[in-house]
């Protein structure tokens, strides 16, 4: 019997400004009908959400392993996901669907300006993440890169350990959101993080399940999800359009949809090798990935 697997965005902790959204899945069944742990005030949206400038930790509910079979013996090794940070990020045409509408991003997203800053000198960028490590995950390293200001931060997140088919692992990271300029005409954005799932199973070849809002040069479209469906891991800030309303010139307000570059993803959403004498990590091909095969770990 096949089980829905979907990756489920909740609010961490009651210090969190505004809940988080359930945008991404890892199956079919799109989106989640579980909405549980969220505030009231997010409730009343048809999306859940944090408000603009929020500081709090994210949770990423992995619900399975890369089969959705039950009883399968695989296991998830690594989960990667890289990080809408650095000057390359991208503003991008895609926008969320209706709730309980599936989406549908083919043809595949466009990169439309570069975010970090924009043509208005606005930066949409994270500009903090702090990640937490798993019982299931139990090391986590952030792949640095530098942020627009300058300062070294992570453009990726690498969970690596043994999450077992049919079990929950909550991958968690503190993020901070930036503040919506009063100036500005947008009223929510959009973040997405593409992620990808590094499995295997004793004895066979090591697999991928990658989920992305499209393709890329090394994530082509049979490395995406089992329904080759091109999403991603998505958190919702909105504007508090009574504290901070828009103005008169913008008439119902700017939706942006915020994304790494392909480039990035390409360079960052890959898995990692751990050196065991020193602990320097690397991060290594997809290829590389696929011709191991699971002894003792697949990060030696």
């Amino acid at each position: 019997m096949k089980k829905t697997t979907l990756f489920k965005l909740v609010a961490g902790s009651a210090t969190a400004l505004l809940a988080i959204s359930v945008h991404a899945h890892m199956f079919t069944n799109f989106p989640t009908y579980d909405r549980g742990g969220l505030y009231e005030e997010s409730k009343k949206a048809e999306w859940p959400y944090y408000v603009d400038g929020a500081f709090g930790p994210v949770r990423f509910n992995v619900q399975h392993a890369c089969s959705h079979n039950e009883g399968d013996p695989v296991s998830t090794r690594q989960v990667i996901m890289v990080l809408p940070t650095g000057t390359t990020v991208k503003k991008v045409n895609t926008k969320l669907p209706a709730p309980w509408e599936y989406p549908n991003f083919d043809p595949p997203y466009q990169e439309v300006e570069n975010a970090s800053p924009d043509a208005a000198g606005f930066d949409w960028a994270l500009q903090f993440i702090k990640p937490h490590a798993h019982a299931a995950f139990n090391r986590v390293y952030p792949i640095q890169g530098k942020s627009a200001t300058g300062e070294t931060i992570p453009r990726a997140l690498a969970w690596v350990g043994d999450h077992p088919n049919d079990n929950d692992a909550d991958l968690t990271s503190t993020m901070f959101f930036p503040e919506i300029p009063e100036s500005s005409c947008v009223k929510e954005v959009q973040y997405f993080f593409p992620t990808a799932q590094f499995c295997s199973t004793r004895g066979q070849p090591n697999t991928v399940t990658g989920w992305l809002l499209g393709v890329t040069n090394n994530w082509t479209k049979d490395r995406l999800g089992e329904t080759q469906v091109q999403w991603a891991p998505t958190v919702s800030i909105m504007r508090d359009l009574e504290k901070k309303p828009l103005p008169s010139s913008c008439g119902s307000g700017e939706i942006l949809g915020i994304y790494p570059s392909r480039e990035d993803i390409d360079q960052y959403l890959k898995p990692v090798s751990a050196t065991k004498k020193d602990g320097t990590v690397k991060q290594q091909s997809i290829e590389w990935w696929l011709k191991q095969r699971h002894k003792n770990g697949n990060d030696d």
